[in-house]
């Protein structure tokens, strides 16, 4: 036999829970948005198809269009995600510099955003994991 007690808290727990989700998709959406329609980050981060439209498939995995300039992989999948994790993704959101301190390179924009836009967008890309 259940208390009331114990309902009364499991559905507590749940609520919490279905609280705690919601709150992450709307932070998801957010930096989907900031991330798509701001920053528009796939114009470069991901590949074309024949036809010039960008490859969903393939949505802001990187490009190698040439040897000598390779557009990284932004997912939370890709090597640029494991060399920098979250914190150095962060950074360069955040301070516009590379967890070593340099400045990203002449065909990167330099972004200053809030801590709270550059959450958002880290939660988008982590959110892209297949």
């Amino acid at each position: 036999m259940i208390h009331f007690k114990t309902i009364l808290a499991m559905s507590a727990v749940a609520a919490l829970f279905a609280a705690t989700g919601q709150a992450q998709s709307g932070l998801v959406s957010r930096g989907k948005e900031l991330t798509e329609q701001v920053a528009k980050c796939q114009n470069c981060h991901t590949p074309r198809t024949a036809t010039g439209e960008l490859d969903k498939t393939a949505w802001l995995k990187g490009v190698a269009s040439d040897p000598s300039v390779y557009i990284p992989d932004i997912t939370a999948e890709g090597n640029f995600w494991m060399q920098w994790g979250e914190k150095g993704m962060l950074q360069f959101l955040e301070k516009g510099t590379t967890p070593s301190g340099a400045r990203p390179s002449v065909h990167m924009p330099v972004y200053k955003m809030r801590h709270e836009d550059a959450e958002a967008i880290i939660a988008y890309l982590k959110s892209l994991r297949k």
